[in-house]
């Protein structure tokens, strides 16, 4: 056994660095082989790829780094694709029920938008976990890219990817794109997974009707309890 002597507290940025994509005693449990589900990959798997291959967190929350990074996303997906995006596109509200929307982070330029960008800047983690998940997928007969809209159970994005083809009708496409600039091989900042219609023609019928007998429902104790 070698020993480094750093100090956790005299030395803590050092002792900090030192940890990354190390398996420590706190990290032991996560990269444990998981005995259930079809994925047996533990989430500590991922945490150790992500300090491998990514600058580490500066502190900025998450989401505010998402948001903050979106437009960066949008822009490099568009270039990617030769796209012409509208970068404030408003709410889309179905013709079925006002209340049935989304709200696209980029589209097609126009009225009648076929083609959609929803972008998500991740933790590096998750980046990176829904990044292989994707291109492994891709090499099986049976790819489906909503597959690979279920990241884990806290980033599962299949409904959201849904929601845009149920509201539109004219959609064909819709990018989705995962970023995050923190990657330290440029090539791996920017994946995208492309969902056509005929990928989710089944779950829109069934998303829209659900929605529908929810909000009648809604609609329907609204109205007895403003009766009471």
């Amino acid at each position: 056994m070698k020993i480094i002597r750093v100090s956790q507290s005299e030395d803590r940025q050092q002792w900090l660095d030192l940890r990354r994509g190390k398996i420590s005693g706190s990290k032991a449990k996560g990269v444990k082989p998981l005995t259930r589900g079809t994925d047996r990959t533990p989430a500590g798997f991922w945490e150790l790829l992500a300090e491998n291959l990514a600058i580490a967190k500066d502190g900025e929350p998450e989401k505010d780094r998402g948001l903050r990074f979106e437009n960066e996303a949008l822009i490099k997906t568009a270039k990617q694709y030769k796209l012409k995006l509208d970068l404030d596109p408003g709410m889309w509200v179905s013709d079925f029920d006002a209340d049935i929307s989304v709200s696209p982070d980029s589209a097609e330029q126009g009225d009648k938008p076929t083609y959609a960008v929803e972008a998500k800047c991740l933790d590096s983690k998750n980046h990176l976990r829904g990044l292989v998940r994707d291109r492994t997928a891709k090499k099986t007969k049976e790819y489906n890219p909503l597959n690979s809209l279920k990241i884990s159970s806290q980033c599962d994005f299949v409904d959201q990817a849904v929601q845009y083809f149920v509201v539109n009708e004219q959609l064909e496409t819709l990018y989705f794109a995962l970023y995050d600039d923190r990657m330290a091989l440029d090539h791996l900042m920017l994946h995208v997974i492309t969902i056509k219609r005929e990928h989710v023609r089944e779950l829109v019928e069934a998303q829209l009707e659900a929605q529908k007998d929810i909000l009648k429902e809604v609609r329907k104790l609204i109205k007895e309890l403003k009766n009471v």
